[in-house]
This record gives structure tokens, sequence and C-alpha cells, in this order.
């Protein structure tokens, strides 16, 4: 039987878990970003069902890079990211959910 203590442990360690699995799914779904840099958000548990993570994303701006247009400095889009996950931290999900433009 567990105690609360282990028990906050253990939502813990799946919360960091969560964080983890959204981190590297972003990192490796959305190439740019590796280079451009991501700030995690939170994760929060969803229930039985699984968890849900928050990630900021600054990616290079599509329109300047479909364009063909050289800038002295990236234009970056600031970019919120919503992965959703099961019990078993496997992703589900992912969305945009808004631009910061």
């Amino acid at each position: 039987m567990k105690t609360t203590l282990n028990a906050e442990h253990a939502d813990r360690s799946s919360l960091v878990g969560a964080q983890a699995v959204a981190r590297e799914f972003l990192t490796d779904a959305l190439p740019a970003v590796q280079a451009r840099g991501r700030r995690q958000g939170r994760a929060r548990s969803v229930g039985r069902c699984g968890w849900e993570a928050e990630a900021d994303v600054w990616q290079p701006n599509p329109t300047l890079k479909s364009l063909g247009i050289e800038t002295g400095r990236p234009v970056l889009d600031h970019n919120h990211y919503l992965v959703r996950l099961d019990s078993m931290l496997n992703v589900l999900e992912y969305e945009l959910k808004e631009s910061f433009q």
C-alpha cells in the first residue's frame, strides 16, 4: 500500500516523465526547434486518461523561409503547443494552441 508521500512522489516522477516525453517528441517532430530553442511549459494529469504537457516553441517564420528572404537575424514565430499523452506516456496527439505574433 502506498503512503501519501509515496503517491506524491509517484505523481511527481510521472509529471517529470510527461514533460521529458513531450520535450523529446516536439524536438523530433519539429526539427527546427532543436536549433532555435524551446521552453518547457507545464504538465498536468488529466485523470486516469493520462497527461497534457505544454511548451513554448520558437520556430523560423515559414513565410520568409518559403520566399527565400534572407535577414540579418533569424525571424522567429513564438508558438504554443499542447501534447497529450496516455497514462503510459505514449504521445496520443499534439496541436498548435496559439501563436504569439
